[in-house]
């Protein structure tokens, strides 16, 4: 999985952006989007979604976005919390779609407080 979102990001039709972290961030919303958007029409089956293609995409999003935080960044505590949680929902069983909606939220508050809104902006801004 890694390698294909790599070759993504290398091969992205001539697009720089301007900001890879926002160029991730964007990407990620959507995919967290869609998985919350399948988990709750299928609110039983949340561990086969995270076991699934969004949940993948939504851990090597995370892990990129992971490598981009500085250190320095204030959001930082924010999105270390962020990481411990969705770590846990990819990792441990059984998942319930309130923990999934919970590292969502989680995700939500550190595009907050980067006052970032990926719905705004084109990933290649």
């Amino acid at each position: 999985m890694v390698p294909r979102y790599e070759e993504y990001f290398r091969n992205r039709g001539g697009v720089t952006p301007l900001d890879p972290l926002q160029f991730h961030l964007s990407h990620l919303a959507r995919y967290w989007s869609r998985l919350i958007g399948v988990c709750r029409h299928l609110p039983t089956e949340a561990e086969s979604c995270i076991d699934g293609d969004l949940g993948a995409w939504v851990a090597v999003g995370t892990m990129f976005v992971n490598r981009l935080v500085e250190r320095a960044d204030p959001v930082r505590e924010l999105w270390d919390d962020y990481w411990r949680r969705v770590q846990a929902i990819l990792h441990d069983r059984p998942v319930t779609l309130a923990e999934v909606e919970t590292v969502s939220s989680a995700f939500e508050s550190c595009l907050s407080a980067w006052d970032y809104d990926p719905w705004k902006s084109t990933p290649h801004d």
